[in-house]
């Protein structure tokens, strides 16, 4: 058969081979993921936020500002910190946003400094007694990243965003903070359930790019994912959210479970209060507990939004 029908006739089949193609490399993507999550070395597991779950375009100032304060402590080893975030969202387009994080830290690791407590992370420049003080304070690495609403198959709309560590942190506030570089991909999906109850799920990936100096072998920046879910009740402005938020990154795994209350402070700014708790029990943990405090700069939600944003984003 030769003309247009044979060419009609050809139809299913290239159908047939690009969907074949399609599987192909889907299952290609999937082992390489396998592959990169899937790190056997064990070590610390570093620090990060959650990524922004939702644009400032939502709000009528099209701005957003945050600054967070977190004590974090644990009395088996005597560490305790102060973080200080400083956060800026601006809108990118007509759903998307752009951000900054910049953190201010101070650590105490008491008696037991980072390499005598972790002595497989040392890299090929580190001497003994590094970083040489037990209380350590100044900036830590900035993040920048963007974000916005897409659709993925099989999960809907989601809020994507992602996340890179710029490599000009410190090391010696490992691990929270370093000159590593980190990049980070999160998915965000809320599901509304009856009345005011809301329920939102966060997954994503953590992929290093390696030490950003050779005091810190490679171990100690491991890759994997982080999961969360967060039942929520909002209450005109008042807000109220529980998270469970297991972590797995090079075979290590931790788990957090935080409670958190927001409130209206002036009117256009919030004031949340958070309280953490890790639950797994791990040896390696960096804190047992942490308490933060933080006030956001978030002007009311635009009417003609299409839809509601989060009103407080977990710890």
């Amino acid at each position: 058969m030769t003309g247009p029908a044979a060419a009609r006739g050809s139809f299913p089949s290239r159908a047939r081979e690009t969907g074949s193609l399609a599987r192909r490399a889907a299952a290609g993507g999937i082992a390489a993921l396998a592959l990169l999550v899937a790190a056997p070395a064990l070590s610390q597991l570093p620090w990060f936020d959650p990524l922004p779950a939702w644009s400032p375009a939502d709000t009528l100032a099209n701005r957003a500002f945050a600054l967070e304060a977190t004590h974090l402590a644990d009395g088996r080893t005597g560490w305790n910190a102060h973080r200080v975030v400083l956060e800026a969202r601006f809108p990118a387009g007509r759903r998307g946003y752009f951000y900054g994080r910049l953190p201010w830290v101070r650590l105490d690791t008491g008696r037991l400094p980072v390499l005598e407590r972790w002595p497989d992370l040392a890299g090929d420049e580190a001497v003994p007694g590094w970083p040489g003080e037990a209380v350590l304070s100044g900036f830590g690495q900035l993040e920048l990243g963007a974000g916005g609403p897409a659709r993925l198959p099989g999960l809907g709309p989601v809020t994507l965003a992602m996340g890179v560590g710029v490599p000009l942190g410190h090391s010696r506030f490992y691990p929270l903070s370093s000159s590593g570089l980190p990049v980070r991909l999160e998915a965000t999906r809320r599901f509304r359930l009856v009345g005011n109850w809301n329920v939102l799920a966060s997954a994503g990936l953590v992929r290093h790019g390696g030490p950003g100096d050779d005091v810190l072998d490679a171990t100690a920046f491991p890759d994997g994912t982080v999961v969360r879910l967060a039942l929520e009740r909002s209450q005109g402005p008042h807000t109220a959210r529980v998270t469970w938020s297991p972590v797995t990154r090079g075979g290590r795994e931790e788990q957090w479970l935080s409670a958190e209350f927001a409130g209206p402070w002036a009117e256009s700014a919030r004031l949340a209060v958070v309280l953490s708790r890790e639950v797994s029990g791990s040896d390696d943990r960096l804190a047992a507990w942490a308490l933060g405090l933080a006030w956001r700069l978030m002007p009311r939600v635009s009417e003609s939004a299409p839809t509601v944003p989060a009103a407080s984003q977990a710890p």
